[in-house]
């Protein structure tokens, strides 16, 4: 592990940036002084800690360094993830952003299923991980935390940056790394090359001196020197220096903060108008990426931006003002999005010092401020389920102007009515409100009571309408909609909004028409999707709208009317330069009624629409005519970089996209007509010069690339930039693939049955591969990863030769091909082969002679019912000394005539290990040579009896799942072997009676979940002294009676105990209050049938830890007790099969409860409607 510590604030969780500095600039950045010490460190490759940690202070430039070696093109891992973690160590939060990095975007909240998860990714992986921010010092969590990483191979990394000594301490023993300061030298490069755009004062030696001066005063700090460069730059007046070197900022102490008295100065020298822009960035999550357009539409609507000379806010005004931020390094631009921003944590810590009590950032529920009634504008991360509780100190501001929801993901959450029905009526002052992502189906009419809004963000809503009541928002000027689905239509009153310049309306489905009038709003600058309704909105209204720019849907063009064609200009797209990205959509058809489409009117509307020749990005979907337009592919379009031409059905040729010089992404698809592309497609070896992306699907007539029309191979056309190539589904396709392809990287040819040859010799550099019919790929040198999928007259993989693959093959997977029944002799000369998938290929029998790579880390065979024999060099005779073996993970499963050599023994560089239907006999036989197992898996192995069955030392094994192991009758004592065992899982193994007498010795057990183990009576002995297991779950267990006593480990945090109708053991014997730990509680056992109220109304039987109760089949439960407010952290309580429940507690329910979930509850179960707060509540 990579420690980086510094001193200085907290600061909560970032994107991983994906997009590496450049060295020169990081060099300028962190200085040569504070690279070199870490080189040593950042090359090690082969040493088993993963714990070395370097140490510094703020803003010294940790998170670049970071960025530099996570993205370094030199540093070869399986699998890398970047976190930030901040002051809110959430294992679950982080152990999920780190499976949603990996892949892996579930919807899981048991922190047991998400770390068993994540060990499964990491498991025998090299990897490199990024642990940004970390200020936690709960050892406890940490090595709850740290737990699944132990699973990934020794060569593995981990970089965690920290400002705090105690943190690094607490990761390890070993000698920190210091990432010290930079040297005057250094600093003064920084300085000059953001004051004066050079590395020296050499050609302005008249600053030279107060240069010197203005960086002894930066500490070393590179931040600082960038932003004082930052306030000089482009202003050599040596006044101007001399100023700023004498200014009183940096001798004045101020303890009520950790600001750099740099960064303030920086600051003081902003002009008013900058300063308010600045300080209104108080409200930005730290470390979160944010859109300039965003921000610059939040200034506008506070005012900022308002323009003498055009009497207006102004839009462009803003945009300067952003660049002129970005120029003096307030802003950053993001390494992840180009297109995105952030502000360091220092620059943010700055905002929030000089705006003072007017800009809140609210994580949690709002308590510390010292003044409600003073804050101004307040930004916020929603929680899943927001309770009035969070928002309750908003009553205060009565002066609130911006009420904004800062999203961290695409999942929607929930918020009580008395948010949105009450309080937000009420402030009215409000110029700004967003609460994008909510599940909010609906507004009070009241809220058209807020005259002064002027931005509403109500994206990615259920919402189906406005109340009328917005057209007295006579202020609004953005109005966003974006992805609300459910939406039906817009207020009419729209029309009156003469100031509304934003109108976000894509992914609306469900919206069929514009509200009447809407040429009326001639300030509009956006509008991204105009609807040509039946009976609203003609599409010559969009000749009204002057000033449209950006992006531009128009959809429905079926329903243009005859009268408007006949219009010349009816739309004026030509004289709307603005306008970069238009998509034109007709409603797709139904195939049976095609007859009744007018081809001719289609084309007419088509070839009227013309945009201006500054269009980037063009869409076509469901056109019906026979020809297109002469103007789409006219060379004018100089700077046309995107096409997609979509379901245009009864085109029989493709325009001549060949002449748009700047092409760079090409897709075209479910185009049935079309049976030939000839050269009508291009004219010459010039054309498609800049293209990148080709797509072409769903082409059922398509038989034949026509070239070069019989004038010689000469003549074919060249791609020399594309590097990702698709054809899936075109099942006519015999003709020749293009020849001149020298930076293809991705190659894709799915479902093309009739296509049997490759592009020869002009593939150099494909690194990725999905063929679904071809199986000759020697032209593929560079190939790295090749898919071989449903091809069922496949017999013989490259004839069984030898040399026929790519020899730079990492990756082959071979899925689903019945009739293979021959591998490449070659297979085992592929040295850089590394991952082997083979399922579902029930004709293979054996592997070639030679067996496999030994290079090779894992290996899945799955499903291959015929296959008689492992591959050679797998299972060793115990006396093998040949050539070492690297395979790190083996999955074999579904292959039942496999049989193998009973004395032989695995790879000692196994690190998972999954079998199937294998004999206790074989796998007595195999218990050497697995000294370094992680993750063990056996599963249908129906004569294991007890395991282990003998002494089984497997030091480094985590997770163990024994699995539908019918015979399975007892864990034996052996099971101490297990010293690091993490995760122990047994499911399906109905004999299973008992565990060893000395209880499970498995002192690092974080998880146990045993289920369908219908003979088992209870669970271990002594289950106290496991104090480092968190989570328990039992299911469908119907001989279970007791708990053991009640000796459950006295630190878990989640006890899920379900479908064990004979446990009689009373609850009160459990012990459940003793467990101050316990977030999560799931009870469905018999002695729930004594309860007729729950909890106890004293509430002494549960711990008031708990976050989340569910309780299931409470036969005959009357009632839930005034106990229940006892429980003064529960958030969510779930009540399910409880036939007799009739009330709840009078004094009602703990005012943290954010959502209650019933089931089938008789009471209202044949009510077809029962409403709460006027939203919906249908019985299931």
């Amino acid at each position: 592990m990579w420690t980086f510590v510094s001193g200085g604030k907290v600061r909560p969780p970032k994107v991983p940036p994906k997009v590496p500095p450049k060295v020169h600039e990081f060099r300028l950045w962190t200085g040569l002084s504070a690279v070199e010490p870490t080189a040593e460190v950042l090359q090690v490759q082969s040493s088993e800690s993963r714990r070395v940690r370097q140490v510094g202070m703020g803003g010294l430039g940790k998170t670049t360094l970071a960025q530099l070696v996570y993205n370094d093109p030199m540093l070869e891992f399986d699998l890398k993830a970047w976190v930030s973690v901040g002051e809110d160590f959430d294992v679950s939060r982080v152990t999920k952003t780190f499976l949603l990095q990996l892949g892996d975007g579930g919807d899981d909240k048991d922190l047991n299923v998400l770390q068993v998860k994540l060990k499964q990714k990491l498991s025998g992986n090299k990897f490199l991980v990024v642990l940004d921010d970390v200020w936690t010092q709960n050892y406890e969590e940490w090595t709850l935390f740290w737990g699944p990483f132990e699973a990934g191979a020794p060569q593995s990394r981990v970089i965690v940056t920290t400002r705090s000594q105690d943190v690094s301490l607490m990761m390890g023993t070993t000698q920190a790394y210091a990432l010290k300061k930079l040297s005057h030298n250094e600093c003064m490069s920084v300085f000059a090359q953001h004051a004066l755009g050079a590395n020296n004062f050499d050609a302005h030696l008249e600053l030279k001196q107060m240069g010197e001066e203005i960086v002894k005063r930066c500490g070393g700090l590179p931040l600082a020197a960038k932003s004082l460069g930052g306030i000089l730059k482009g202003k050599p007046n040596p006044d101007l220096w001399k100023e700023v070197l004498s200014s009183e900022m940096w001798e004045l102490p101020d303890n009520r903060s950790n600001i750099l008295p740099a960064l303030k100065l920086s600051y003081l020298h902003l002009p008013p108008h900058l300063k308010r822009c600045f300080s209104y960035c108080a409200i930005l999550p730290k470390d979160r990426e944010f859109d300039r357009n965003e921000l610059v539409l939040l200034w506008m609507a506070e005012g900022f931006l308002y323009d003498q000379k055009k009497m207006k806010d102004s839009e462009g005004l803003g945009h300067k003002y952003f660049d002129d931020l970005l120029s003096r390094s307030f802003f950053q631009q993001s390494n992840d999005n180009k297109s995105k921003y952030i502000m360091h944590d220092l620059i943010v810590d700055l905002a929030c010092f000089v705006s003072r009590e007017i800009c809140l950032h609210m994580v949690g529920k709002l308590e510390n401020a010292k003044s409600f009634a003073k804050i101004r504008h307040s930004s916020f991360i929603p929680h899943f389920m927001n309770t009035f509780q969070r928002f309750q100190s908003f009553c205060e501001m009565k002066n609130l102007r911006t009420f904004l929801s800062v999203r961290e993901d695409r999942i929607r959450c929930h918020i009580t009515s008395k948010v949105v029905h009450e309080l937000v009526p009420k402030l009215k002052c409000l110029k700004s409100r967003s609460l994008a992502g909510y599940e909010i189906e609906e507004l009070p009419n009241s809220f058209g009571d807020l005259k002064h809004l002027r931005y509403l963000n109500l994206s990615d809503t259920p919402i189906q309408g406005l109340p009328e009541s917005v057209d007295k928002l006579f202020n609004l000027q953005t109005l966003k909609l974006r992805d609300c689905d459910e939406l039906i239509e817009l207020p009419k009153g729209i029309c009156n909004l003469l100031n509304l310049q934003h109108l976000d309306i894509i992914g609306t489905r469900k919206l069929k028409e514009m509200p009447p009038h809407i040429g009326k709003l001639t300030s509009l600058c956006v509008l991204t999707k105009f609807i040509m309704g039946k009976n609203n909105g003609r599409i010559t209204v969009l000749k009204k709208l002057c000033d449209l720019r950006g992006q531009l849907h128009i959809t429905s063009l079926e329903n243009v009317e005859v009268a408007d064609i006949r219009d010349a200009g009816f739309v004026n797209l030509e004289d709307k330069p603005g306008i970069t990205e238009l998509h034109l959509e007709w409603t797709e058809a139904d195939e049976r009624f095609d007859d009744l489409r007018n081809p001719s009117h289609e084309e007419q509307v088509l070839n009227s629409v013309q945009p201006y020749q500054s269009l980037s990005s063009l869409s076509i979907t469901s056109f019906g005519g026979r020809k297109f337009p002469l103007w789409l592919g006219e060379p004018s379009f100089s700077g046309m970089v995107q096409v997609q031409l979509w379901k245009c059905r009864q085109m029989t040729s493709l325009p001549p996209l060949g002449r748009l010089k700047s092409l760079k992404r090409l897709s075209i698809g479910d185009m049935r007509g079309v049976k030939e592309v000839g050269v009508e497609f291009y004219e010459d070896d010039s054309c498609f010069s800049c293209l990148e992306e080709l797509e072409i699907r769903s082409m059922g007539e398509w038989e034949l690339w026509a070239w070069s029309n019989g004038l010689g191979e000469d003549s074919v056309p060249k791609f020399p930039k594309l590097h990702q190539l698709q054809i899936r589904n075109c099942p006519k396709l015999v003709g020749k693939l293009p020849t001149f392809l020298p930076s293809l990287e991705k190659l894709f040819i799915v479902d093309c049955p009739l296509l049997v040859e490759l592009p020869k010799h002009s593939i150099r550099r494909c690194q990725e591969a999905i063929l679904r019919s071809v199986t000759n790929a020697t032209c593929l040198t560079s190939l790295n990863c090749l898919e071989i999928a449903l091809c069922d007259e496949l017999v013989s993989l490259v004839d069984g030769e030898p040399g026929l693959l790519p020899c730079n093959l990492e990756v082959l997977k071979i899925y689903e091909c019945p009739n293979l029944k021959e591998l490449p002799s070659g297979l085992k000369d592929l040295k850089s082969l590394k991952y082997l998938t083979i399922r579902r290929c029930r004709s293979l029998v054996s592997f070639p002679t030679g067996g496999l790579p030994h290079n090779m880390i894992r290996l899945r065979i799955t499903s291959c019912e015929s296959l008689e024999s492992m591959p050679e060099g797998i299972v060793c005779p115990s006396n093998y000394s040949g050539e070492t073996s690297h395979l790190e993970k083996l999955y074999i499963s579904g292959c039942e005539s496999l049989r193998c050599s009973s004395n032989g023994k695995f790879p000692y560089s196994l690190k998972t290990l999954r079998i199937h239907n294998w004999t206790p006999q074989f796998l007595n036989s195999l218990y050497c040579g697995l000294s370094h197992l992680t993750e063990l898996h056996i599963e249908k192995c129906p004569q294991l009896e007890s395991f282990p069955g003998k002494e089984l030392p497997l030091p480094s094994l985590i997770s163990l799942t024994i699995a539908h192991c019918e015979g399975l009758r007892s864990l034996s004592n052996h099971m101490q072997d297990f010293q690091s065992l993490q995760q122990l899982e047994i499911g399906g193994c109905h004999q299973l009676e008992f565990f060893p007498e000395m209880g499970l010795p498995n002192p690092k057990l974080v998880s146990f979940q045993i289920s369908w183990c219908k003979n088992l009576r209870s669970l271990p002995n002594r289950m106290q002294n496991l104090t480092s297991l968190q989570s328990i779950d039992i299911s469908v267990c119907e001989g279970m009676e007791s708990l053991e006593g009640g000796c459950l480990p006295p630190n878990l945090t989640s006890l899920h105990i379900r479908e064990c109708l004979n446990m009689k053991q009373p609850m009160l014997e459990w012990g459940l209050h003793r467990l101050v730990s316990l977030r999560s509680l799931v009870l469905n056992v018999e002695s729930t049938g004594d309860f007729i109220s729950f909890p106890d109304d004293d509430g002494f039987l549960l711990p008031t830890s708990l976050t989340h109760l569910f309780i299931i089949g409470f036969k005959n439960l009357k009632s839930i007790s005034r106990g229940i407010q006892k429980l003064t952290s529960l958030e969510k309580l779930s009540i399910w099969w409880c036939p007799k429940l009739q009330s709840f507690p009078a004094e009602g329910l703990p005012a943290t409860l954010e959502c209650i979930d019933i089931h089938s509850w008789p009471i209202i179960s044949d009510i077809p409607f029962v409403g709460i707060d006027d939203f919906a509540v249908l019985p299931s």
